[in-house]
């Protein structure tokens, strides 16, 4: 269980070496807000599911998932809001 937990970590760690490279090489703030997008969606899963591996169904993995429904809604929310700003003020060079 241990290795499991240790993977899914470890995935989340690579999820965000890997957005974090993506924001550096995209030209465009638009094209930039897709990996963080990523980041969010990615990540939070597998923390939620190394939450559900090391405890099982129990009160704490429940909040972790949670947590990842509400960050993922609302990340989702507020990358659109800060995309569509980001439109209106640059126009389609952004």
């Amino acid at each position: 269980m241990t290795v499991l937990i240790a993977i899914l970590l470890g995935c989340a760690v690579a999820a965000t070496w890997l957005s974090a490279l993506a924001i550096l090489r995209m030209p465009r703030a638009l094209d930039r807000l897709h990996a963080v997008s990523f980041l969010n969606i990615v990540a939070g899963i597998a923390i939620t599911a190394a939450g559900f591996a090391s405890d099982g169904v129990s009160v704490r993995s429940l909040k972790i998932l949670l947590m990842t429904v509400l960050l993922v809604g609302f990340g989702a929310v507020i990358t659109h809001a800060a995309g569509r700003a980001m439109l209106l003020r640059e126009g389609r060079s952004a």
